[in-house]
């Protein structure tokens, strides 16, 4: 699975466990997109949005 370029965030993965208390496995993925030819998460992206938009004022 791919992962963030920048930060390195990958899937985890955990259980939900409802009221009965049966739990199961989940894989919680992060929000990845193509930018710039590079694979970023989106907190990421933003971040580094906000950095570039303080640079140019």
């Amino acid at each position: 699975m791919n992962s963030c370029q920048i930060c390195g965030k990958k899937p985890v993965s955990g259980f939900n466990k409802p009221h009965s208390l049966h739990r199961t496995k989940k894989t919680v993925k992060p929000n990845l997109q193509k930018s710039a030819g590079s694979i970023v998460c989106t907190r990421c992206l933003r971040s580094n949005y906000k950095k570039r938009a303080s640079e140019e004022a």
